[in-house]
């Protein structure tokens, strides 16, 4: 016998399948990211287990100084929103700058004398 039994509702039953599922997809999409699985298992587990058992974000609120446990997570969970926009936001600008490079590498690549190129100045036209 357990010594914490779980009765699972819906709700909660419905929260940890997607949970799950979340999971698995992070690790088939961060297959060769360790330190990113990792931490995305644990942000999952973290996850089941407040859906398991809503007394831990209770109590963690309750110690922290929140009114509820819901509030935590929310809290937590925008917080962890804004991090990732602005982690976004600097791979955006990395890749831009990327982009740049490689553009102004293949413009300089790939650039012809104008004056040749055109076909009103070539030295040796038709009269």
């Amino acid at each position: 016998m357990m010594p914490f039994p779980i009765h699972l509702t819906p709700i909660q039953l419905l929260l940890t399948v997607l949970l799950v599922i979340v999971g698995i997809a992070s690790l088939r999409l961060l297959r060769n990211r360790l330190l990113y699985r990792l931490f995305f298992l644990g942000i999952v587990a973290v996850g089941i287990l407040f859906v398991a058992i809503p007394t831990i974000p209770y109590f963690l609120a309750m110690q922290l100084g929140v009114g509820r446990g819901v509030d935590l997570v929310f809290y937590l969970l925008f917080t962890g929103f804004l991090l990732m926009g602005v982690v976004l936001y600097r791979r955006l600008l990395q890749h831009d700058l990327i982009i740049t490079q490689l553009v102004r590498q293949n413009a300089i690549r790939n650039a012809t004398d104008l004056k040749s190129a055109h076909p009103a100045t070539r030295k040796n036209r038709p009269n």
